[in-house]
């Protein structure tokens, strides 16, 4: 005797019923007699396991009143089912952030910008100025710009500010014998509407 059966046998009913050439499993379990008591009340029923698959169900026929609380994680979501448009307003704070954030007042869409740039000294040379493009615009002249040298026989110090550059001045100190270096900087700023 197989396990199908024997299962059936203890249930009190075959596990199949035939249906032309071929088996169809039953859905349904109770006997004829559970499907509607004497007193007309709702019948006493139950599908069997495994008797409805996805296939069965509708398009968008479980909504989500339908689930329990806590029963959807984040292994039963698709890769990039979670867009930005589906977030609501300040749910994400810096804490839930991998990264340290440009901090600025709300509603102040702020940049932050960075690089390096190479400068040289002729033998005359005490004093050179580096114009350092920014790889994005800033909305005005008012943002902050901070360089430094990578040796301390240089001294750097911001001349102007444009939107789109800015220029710095580098000063060698007398005597100094070094004539190459990299000039760094960090730009943090309200960005060009």
């Amino acid at each position: 005797m197989n396990k199908v059966r024997r299962i059936a046998r203890r249930r009190g009913r075959r596990p199949f019923q035939r249906y032309g050439d071929h088996h169809k499993t039953l859905a349904v379990r109770g006997t004829s007699d559970s499907w509607a008591d004497s007193n007309g009340d709702a019948p006493e029923h139950a599908l069997a396991d495994d008797s409805i698959s996805a296939s069965h169900l509708r398009h968008r026929s479980v909504r989500s009143e339908a689930l329990e609380d806590y029963t959807v994680h984040s292994i039963h979501l698709s890769p990039e089912s979670v867009i930005s448009s589906k977030l609501a307003l300040d749910s994400v704070h810096p804490v839930h952030l991998t990264f340290n954030p440009v901090q600025a007042i709300s509603g102040l869409n702020v940049l932050e910008q960075f690089g390096n740039t190479p400068f040289s000294f002729s033998e005359k040379q005490d004093v050179i100025h580096v114009t350092v493009p920014l790889p994005s615009s800033y909305r005005d002249e008012h943002y902050v710009i901070i360089a430094s040298c990578n040796h301390p026989a240089f001294h750097a110090c911001i001349q102007t500010r444009r939107q789109q550059e800015a220029v710095i001045g580098i000063t060698r100190n007398k005597g100094s014998l070094i004539s190459e270096g990299w000039l760094s900087w960090i730009a943090i700023g309200s960005t060009a509407l």
